[in-house]
C-alpha cells in the first residue's frame, strides 16, 4: 500500500466514523423527542423530532458518500448515485414538512391542550448542548479532513440547535404565561424543512442555506 492510499483509507475512515456518530447521536435524540412530544401532545417536540430523522439521513448521506468515493468501482457513477438518493431523500422530506404544515394548522384552528414538564425542558436543554457540541466535532473533523458533506452536516446540527431553542422558547413561554404558541413554532419548523428539501433538489438553494 502506498502512502497516498494509506492517507486515502485514513481520511475516509475519519470520515465514516464522524457519519455514524452524527446518525447515532441525531437518532438518538430524535427518539426521545417522538417519545416527549407523544407525550406532552405537543406538536413543535414532534416536529423538531422529524427534522432530527432528517439529520440521521443526512448522516447516512455522509457514510454513503465517503463509502461510495472510496470505490473505484463505483466511482464513476458516485454523482449520479448520490444526486438520486438525494432527489428521493428531498421528495420524503417535503412530504414531511407538508404534513407538519396540516398539523399544525389544524392545533392552531382547533388547540388542544399541551402537558409540559421540568423533564421535557431538561430533555430539550440536553438536545441543544448536545447539538452543539456535536455541530463543533463534526466542524472541526470536516476542516480537518477537508469533506465538504462534514462541514455542511456541521452546519446543519448548529441550525438543529437553534430551531429546538425555538421550541423550548415555546414551552418556556406557555410554563411561565400560559400562552400556547407552540403551533406557529412548528409551522415555522415545517417550511424549513420543505426549505432543506428544496435545497436537495435545487442545489442553489442549499447552498444559500448554509452560508456563514
Amino acid at each position: 500500500m502506498t502512502q497516498s492510499e494509506s492517507y486515502e483509507d485514513n481520511h475516509s475512515r475519519t470520515v465514516v466514523k464522524a457519519g455514524i456518530i452524527s446518525v447515532s447521536i441525531n437518532l438518538l435524540l430524535a427518539v426521545f423527542k417522538i417519545i416527549v412530544g407523544s407525550i406532552s401532545n405537543s406538536v413543535a417536540i414532534t416536529s423538531d423530532a422529524l427534522h432530527g430523522f432528517i439529520d440521521t439521513i443526512s448522516g447516512i448521506i455522509v457514510i454513503a458518500s465517503e463509502k461510495l468515493g472510496s470505490n473505484k468501482k463505483l466511482q464513476s457513477d458516485h454523482a449520479k448515485i448520490e444526486h438520486i438518493g438525494a432527489i428521493i431523500i428531498a421528495f420524503i422530506i417535503i412530504i414531511i414538512g407538508i404534513h407538519i404544515i396540516i398539523e399544525s394548522i389544524e392545533k392552531i384552528i382547533d388547540p388542544e391542550p399541551i402537558e409540559y414538564s421540568t423533564s421535557i425542558v431538561i430533555v430539550l436543554i440536553a438536545s441543544i448542548v448536545t447539538k452543539l457540541l456535536l455541530g463543533r466535532y463534526l466542524k472541526v473533523t470536516g476542516q480537518k479532513t477537508k469533506s465538504d458533506t462534514l462541514i455542511a452536516s456541521s452546519i446543519e446540527t448548529i441550525n438543529d440547535s437553534i430551531i429546538s431553542g425555538a421550541v423550548l422558547l415555546s414551552i418556556l413561554v406557555h410554563l411561565i404565561w400560559q400562552i400556547n404558541i407552540e403551533a406557529y413554532v412548528s409551522l415555522i419548523i415545517s417550511f424549513i424543512i420543505i426549505r432543506l428539501g428544496l435545497g436537495l433538489i435545487f442545489p442553489s438553494l442549499h447552498n444559500h442555506h448554509h452560508v456563514q
